[in-house]
């Protein structure tokens, strides 16, 4: 399958698998301010009772990071266009959200992000936005026309009314952050947060962050988070890839943990959740690698939990 990023490749597809294949595959909608879908998608055998499945979820909420989306619809085509998933789909709910900010990435000026193009400045640019100085904007979880006016809006923020941005995954009212809630409120074993950075600076191409609370959460989430980082890392090494060799909770400033602690401090304290972080820009990790990098992952994470027993 071609690498599919963009929304109109995106979600033409989605609705075409939920024709073709009804008995498997579930969709919702959250639509955008700006009058575009947001979808999650969900595949299981629905002969089968829901109740005593394995559920996962996989989501990306950054525009900038297509390879998050490229590797779930990578990974959903195999499932539903392909053979020897019946087995994996009686025993588990997999739901995806494979493009949080169709907004944003509709506004992208590429398709995916190979490091040959743009420095790391100029992708920060295009995905931050520019301030009226011609500086990168700041990061913001929200943030308003009313008391900002920059040269360049970042694809990084949905557009929630005619004044407001946000950055998908730092603000509850956006769409992204919607169909999450849904989703983890229907039930969730584990939560996967798909990501891209640049590694600009570091050997490695690869990492698994801890929720910024990890020392707080109770013994059983914390033990259940590290065997399954672990494997992800360990079926990273396999594919040639030099992960950080150990998951930890990244370093941010009171600025950015503010609307972590409000948007998934309690969340973090219900069910393991992980994030995936993958070299974005950067010849060291070509397209075709990045996306392997998350689909594996993937993998990784649904063969864990069933070899682990499924729910916990």
């Amino acid at each position: 399958m071609a690498l599919l990023t963009k929304p109109y490749q995106t979600q033409p597809k989605l609705l075409e698998w939920a024709r073709k294949r009804p008995d498997i595959v579930s969709i919702e909608s959250v639509r955008t301010y700006t009058g575009m879908n947001v979808y999650a998608v969900s595949l299981t055998d629905k002969s089968i009772d829901d109740s005593r499945k394995l559920k996962l979820l996989f989501a990306q909420p950054h525009a900038h990071e297509p390879a998050t989306t490229a590797g779930m619809m990578s990974f959903m085509g195999k499932v539903i266009e392909g053979e020897g998933y019946g087995e994996l789909l009686k025993r588990a709910v997999l739901t995806f959200i494979p493009d949080g900010n169709p907004d944003g990435r509709s506004r992208s000026p590429e398709e995916i992000w190979d490091g040959t193009k743009y420095s790391n400045e100029e992708f920060l640019k295009i995905a931050f936005g520019i301030d009226e100085n011609g500086e990168r904007f700041p990061r913001m979880g929200r943030w308003s026309l009313e008391e900002y006016s920059p040269k360049f809006i970042g694809i990084v923020y949905e557009q929630i009314n005619p004044k407001e941005f946000v950055e998908p995954n730092r603000d509850l009212e956006s769409s992204f952050s919607k169909l999450v809630m849904r989703a983890i409120g229907r039930g969730c074993d584990g939560y996967l947060s798909l990501h891209q950075t640049e590694f600009e600076r570091s050997e490695h191409n690869a990492m698994i962050i801890l929720p910024f609370n990890f020392e707080e959460l109770p013994d059983r989430i914390k033990e259940r988070s590290m065997r399954w980082a672990e494997a992800i890392i360990g079926a990273w090494r396999e594919t040639g890839a030099n992960p950080v060799p150990k998951p930890k909770p990244l370093g941010y400033g009171e600025d950015q943990l503010k609307y972590f602690r409000r948007c998934w401090g309690e969340v973090y304290k219900k069910l393991p959740c992980l994030t995936v972080e993958v070299q974005n820009n950067n010849t060291r990790t070509p397209p075709d690698m990045q996306v392997k990098l998350i689909e594996t992952a993937i993998e990784a994470s649904i063969e864990h939990f069933l070899g682990e027993g499924g729910r916990p």
